[in-house]
């Protein structure tokens, strides 16, 4: 037998599929709105889930992912053969600029809000033998990022836990992965263009779009991919980084100037954009 069949559907058993329906947390904002864009031209049935802006593009179900229990309630009412969590919060500062009010809510919004809605989806797709579960983290899952130190452990956390529950259900007949981008131009970076803090996503150079990150993602569940990242050199450079961590502070200081530099040229971007 073939291993890599163990590992990867064809295309003809895509669960990205017209029928299938997917729960996508975190839907009113520019990932999110962009994972509900390319479900939907699949023939995907979405369900855009978020605290607010209920009734607007896509989102149809008020959901606060740090309550397990709606996280499990909405599961258990849709039946979803696909779950996003895609739902997160920066929280730009350095430890002792960050109050413990964003802490908290960095840490449960990122971390405890992919935990529940990841239990949550394994709870109706295990029992019945099939789905997809994609988790959003990001290249701070594997790299130390100074400025977004708690938005960096939550997303270590994220990685942690979603390659831990991958083992439990590897013969579950449900696939997990992990999407790992890098800085996207959305909502979330653009209030934070004029925040030195948040120089860093901001250091690769040109921000993804999330259009182009939706369908990476998606395109991970399609393969029953555990781990992707994008794009490939800064992703290469964020693990290498992890794994020497030492190496960092010799290079932090050019990598903040090159972010404080393109957080310039977002900047003018946005006034051009309103």
């Amino acid at each position: 037998m073939d291993i890599t069949s163990l590992f990867n559907r064809t295309s003809s058993d895509s669960i990205v599929k017209l029928g299938a329906k997917a729960v996508v947390t975190g839907a009113s904002g520019g990932l999110g709105q962009a994972f509900c864009k390319v479900l939907a031209s699949r023939g995907v049935e979405v369900i855009g889930a978020d605290i607010d802006h209920l009734g607007e593009n896509l989102v149809s179900e008020k959901l606060d992912v740090t309550d397990a229990k709606a996280c499990f309630e909405l599961a258990n009412d849709i039946k979803p053969d696909i779950w996003i969590n895609n739902a997160g919060l920066l929280g730009a500062g350095d430890y002792d600029k960050i109050s413990d009010e964003v802490v908290e809510a960095v840490v449960r919004v990122n971390l405890l809000g992919v935990v529940h809605g990841t239990r949550a989806a394994c709870s109706v797709m295990v029992p019945r033998g099939s789905g997809a579960i994609l988790n959003v983290g990001s290249l701070a899952s594997w790299s130390p990022t100074a400025g977004l130190g708690i938005y960096s452990a939550t997303k270590f956390g994220v990685r942690g836990y979603t390659h831990s529950v991958a083992s439990e259900i590897a013969k579950s007949g449900v696939s997990i992965s992990l999407l790992c981008p890098d800085g996207i131009w959305t909502p979330m970076l653009k209030a934070v263009v004029d925040d030195p803090a948040a120089a860093m996503p901001f250091s690769g150079g040109k921000l993804l779009d999330p259009l182009e990150v939706a369908k990476f993602g998606i395109g991970l569940i399609e393969k029953n991919r555990l781990t992707g990242s994008l794009p490939l050199v800064r992703a290469i450079a964020g693990r290498l980084s992890g794994e020497f961590p030492k190496l960092i502070p010799i290079v932090l200081g050019k990598m903040k100037s090159q972010g404080v530099h393109m957080q310039d040229k977002y900047h003018a971007k946005l006034e051009k954009e309103n």
